[in-house]
Parts: C-alpha cells; sequence; structure tokens
C-alpha cells in the first residue's frame, strides 16, 4: 500500500492516520507553527504499534505495526526524526528516502534486525571467499546528500553464517556508488555516542563531517572509509570491550580516499589504530591506551569491499603527535547526553574517555559536539 506524502508545512494543519487494515483519511487541525516545531515529528513504540506524531501539537500522523514503516515515512515528510526509547525489530533495513534529513536515536532506542524476514543486503567483497558474505545496513543512505544521523541508542548486530553463505548486519553505511565512479554523496554528518559492535562506513562520499564517534564494543574497527573525499573526522574512539583488553582498527582507510583530515583518533591496545591502504590522511593526534600491536599500517595497493572509485595505487599518512599510554591500567568512557525532549532545538553532548595510569597518575580525552535541528 502507498503511503501518502504530504508536505512538510502541512504537517500540522492535516493529520494523516494509516494502518495495514483501514484506508487514509485527512482530519483538520487547529494553529500552526514555524521553525523547528513543525519540521519535527517523533517516532515512539505504543503497545505492538509504531506511532509518529508531530512535535507540537501532538497528533497521530500515522500508526503501523512495522517499525521500518513508520520510521522511514516519518523522513520522508519531516526534516527531524526523533526515534524514541523502545525496541523496534524492523523487518528489512531502513532506507533513508531523501536528501536533507537528521534522524536522532534516543538512548533508550533500539533497533534490531527480524531474523525471520526477507532482507535487501548488498554485496560485500572478500577476497578470502569472494560474494560470501552479504550485509544489511541496519540504516541505509544511497546516495542522498546532506543526511545527518545521530545515534544515542544501541544498533543491534545480527550474524548468519552457512556453510554457502554469509549475512551479517553493518550500522550504517553512506553509500555514494555511481556509475560515473565518481562521489555520489556531498555533505551529511555523522554522530555516534551509543552502542554497535560492527563498522559505520562511508563509502564514495564527499565532506562527510564525523566530529565523533565513541564506542566502548571492542571492534574490529569503529569507522571504514572506502573512495571518499575531504572528510573530516574529529574524536574517534574505539575502547575494548573487557578491562585492559584489545581492539582491532580505530578507523580502517579501506582504499582510495583522499583528503581525509583526523582531529584524534583513540584506541586501546589496538591491532592498528589506523590502517591506511591506497588513501591520503592527515592525524593531529593518535592516542594509544597501552602499547599497541601496532601503531600504523597499509600499503598503496589494498583488496576494496565496496567502492567503485578507480585505483590511484598511491598512499600518504602524516600523523602529527602520537601518544603512547604504555601504562595504563584501564579506560572508561563516559557520555554526557542530555534529555532529548527537554533539549530541544539546540544542545551539546559530550564523550569523555579516561584512562588510569600507574603511580595514580591519570589522563582524560573529551569532545563536545553541538546538535542542532534543521
Amino acid at each position: 500500500m502507498l503511503v501518502p506524502r504530504i508536505p512538510i508545512q502541512n504537517l500540522l494543519s492535516w493529520m494523516i492516520v494509516w494502518t495495514a487494515t483501514t484506508t487514509s483519511f485527512p482530519m483538520t487541525t487547529q494553529g500552526s507553527q514555524s521553525g523547528w516545531q513543525a519540521r519535527t515529528v517523533l517516532v515512539s513504540k505504543q503497545g505492538d504499534n509504531t506511532v509518529v506524531q508531530s512535535f507540537a501539537p501532538r497528533r497521530k500522523l500515522l500508526i503501523s505495526a512495522d517499525p521500518q514503516v513508520a520510521i522511514e515515512w516519518a523522513l520522508a515528510h519531516a526534516a527531524n526524526t526523533l526515534l524514541l526509547a523502545g525496541h523496534y525489530l524492523i523487518n528489512d533495513r531502513i532506507d533513508i528516502p531523501r536528501p536533507g534529513v537528521t534522524l536522532i536515536i534516543e538512548q533508550e532506542a533500539k533497533i534490531e534486525l527480524n531474523a525471520t524476514t526477507s532482507h535487501t543486503s548488498i554485496g560485500f567483497g572478500s577476497n578470502r571467499k569472494p560474494g560470501y558474505w552479504q550485509i544489511v545496513p541496519l540504516i541505509y543512505n544511497e546516495g542522498h546528500h546532506d543526511v545527518e544521523i545521530i545515534l544515542f541508542g544501541t544498533l543491534t548486530h545480527s550474524l548468519w553464517d552457512k556453510k554457502t553463505s554469509g549475512k551479517q548486519t553493518f550500522p550504517l553505511i553512506f553509500d555514494g556508488r555511481n556509475e560515473e565512479k565518481k562521489c555520489g554523496i556531498t555533505g551529511g554528518r555523522i554522530v555516534i555516542l551509543g552502542s554497535s559492535q560492527q563498522s559505520f562506513w562511508i563509502v564514495d562520499s564527499k565532506a562527510v563531517d564525523v566530529p565523533l564517534v565513541a564506542l566502548d564494543t571492542g571492534l574490529d574497527a569503529a569507522l571504514v572509509l572506502e573512495g571518499s573525499e575531504d572528510c573530516r573526522l574529529g574524536m574517534i574512539t574505539n575502547l575494548a570491550r573487557i578491562k585492559n583488553g584489545e581492539t582491532g582498527e580505530t578507523v580502517d582507510l579501506n582504499s582510495r580516499n583522499r583528503g581525509i583530515h583526523i582531529e584524534r583518533l583513540i584506541g586501546e591496545r589496538s591491532f592498528e589504530i589506523i590502517d591506511c591502504n591506497e588513501s591520503h590522511a592527515s592525524v593531529d593526534t593518535i592516542v594509544s591506551i597501552g602499547v599497541p600491536r601496532k601503531l600504523t599500517g597499509g600499503e598503496a595497493q589494498s583488496g576494496p569491499r565496496f567502492t567503485s572509485r578507480q585505483s590511484h595505487l598511491t598512499r600518504s599518512l602524516e600523523v602529527r603527535n602520537t601518544l603512547i599510554l604504555g601504562d595504563a591500567t584501564g579506560a572508561m568512557l563516559t557520555p554526557t547526553i542530555p534529555p532529548l525532549l527537554k533539549s530541544l532545538p539546540r544542545f551539546s553532548v559530550n564523550a569523555i574517555v579516561d584512562v588510569d595510569l600507574t603511580k595514580g597518575q591519570s589522563a582524560r580525552f573529551q569532545k563536545t559536539v553541538e546538535i542542532k535541528l534543521r
């Protein structure tokens, strides 16, 4: 069934309620709002249904038993979509439907893929098992400019591994691949201060801003870039899942990236804090919590997983400062996120990494990011 699309300026003058068993109908409401309130909707769980409501006044715009349908509908009709507390079991990936939208996922919100439904996957290259892995992005931005994803909640990882084929979820992919083999996405923003057990990907995209990724789930790589240009990364942190544990890579520049600037990388006894393959990047500061197994790595030729960009077979990596905290005895990530609905339309979030050292000493690293609704 097609969901009717309503111009965002009319969200508060028309209410559309849609379910799998009823048809759409309009209802006139009184009054109007301007600015961010008129461009913002709330998505919440109410019993077995997912409900989309206007921000002010609160009016139900859509009711659906399928959270994926509700979230995509909200993104199609509002500039700002706020996903509130609840467990959202989606039947397939959430596709960003258009450019210039913001999705904020609250701390107590969790998105998980339904294992019993059919999934739309994308191929993932592998030198060892060509064509083996099929990837289901939980949130997928294919070719849309200026998209902002802000994660405070949880994107649950799922893995199906069989002898003939394997399938797994990735939390978020910006995918700008196109036939011209140029960057098909320009602009956008990613802020990660929630929880995930897999890597976040930026593919064939230009000028994407990633001021903060702060994770303590011991990932193989917190953030992966392929075929991307002129992206600015702030504080990217990959801490171990257990005390004094190890991580893989903090940032993986997998292949064919140019003009990547990184403010600070933090890794904990990393396999490589940054892996720079067939890419050009600069890093202001690398911080190693504990002695790294390897600080940096990479080569001028690599095996791409997603990108459609042409190979250039060149590499450069400039690291301006390096701090190795070899006597670290523990590390802790502390996020500070204000109550979402009480803080709109502008608020700041903060990530603090505290490192305990021997002899009672300590080190602290922090990053503050301002969030502003459209």
